[in-house]
């Protein structure tokens, strides 16, 4: 009996450690204070046709205005992968404005632990956090891809691209191509793509409630002052 439980047992932790080695990362590359109009890419040699690619951009800004008053334009191209939605696309240029952008004072990417130990483990790479002035203005934009390899290709990767950009910096770049399963902490940084209506939606309706939280709480307060008063007169005229 012990044996077989030895035997489970074993079996579990290879099926563990198999399952971790799904997740590769085949190219991470991050810039600090990226420049305007200058291409930035994560590149690596050619991928088997039938590999599972996925991809991660990760951006933090800073805002030097009213998110109302800010923009962010970036092209994305990939180079050796075809959109899996939209294999002819040959690149995606995006403009957001700022208000769109999540906005996160929990702006580092390295707060994803289980990602940077990947990332750092399978390339030798510690992340470098972006760093804003003032957290209040900071924002996040990500996306998270899935991709077809090209079959032709001799090399993959992926190019970005920054700007224009209206009263925005951009603090840091981080470009991760990756192959098999996606690490979990994808998930919630897929969340941050302002294309995902979601991500917004869900503020919105968090703030609406907060603030709906905040007015019944101080019409509370006004009823308990104003039956206090009505007690405290009611005491002072006997007296």
């Amino acid at each position: 009996m012990f044996k077989k439980l030895l035997g489970c047992f074993a079996g579990l932790i290879l099926s563990a450690a198999a399952y971790a080695e799904d997740t590769k990362i085949i190219a991470f590359e991050q810039v600090i204070q990226p420049s305007v109009e200058q291409l930035y890419k994560a590149q690596t040699a050619a991928v088997s046709p039938s590999a599972k690619i996925w991809s991660m951009v990760y951006i933090v800004t800073q805002a030097n205005q009213a998110p109302d008053n800010t923009a962010m334009g970036l092209k994305l191209t990939p180079e050796g992968l075809l959109f899996k939605n939209e294999p002819a696309k040959k690149s995606d240029d995006l403009n957001f404005e700022g208000i769109q952008l999540a906005r996160s004072k929990d702006y580092a990417l390295s707060k994803y632990q289980d990602l940077a130990d990947i990332i750092q483990e399978q390339t030798g790479k510690k992340i470098t956090d972006a760093q804003v002035f003032d957290a209040s203005r900071a924002h996040v934009y990500a996306r998270v891809e899935d991709w077809v390899p090209d079959y032709n290709a001799k090399t993959a990767g992926l190019s970005i691209v920054l700007g224009p950009l209206q009263e925005m910096e951009v603090k840091g770049l981080y470009i991760l191509i990756g192959e098999g399963e996606q690490p979990k902490d994808l998930a919630a940084i897929a969340k941050l793509n302002p294309m995902v209506k979601s991500q917004y939606g869900s503020e919105t309706a968090e703030a609406k409630a907060e603030a709906r939280s905040e007015f019944r709480e101080a019409r509370w307060m006004i009823f308990l002052v104003v039956i206090a008063m009505g007690i405290y007169l009611g005491w002072y005229r006997r007296t």
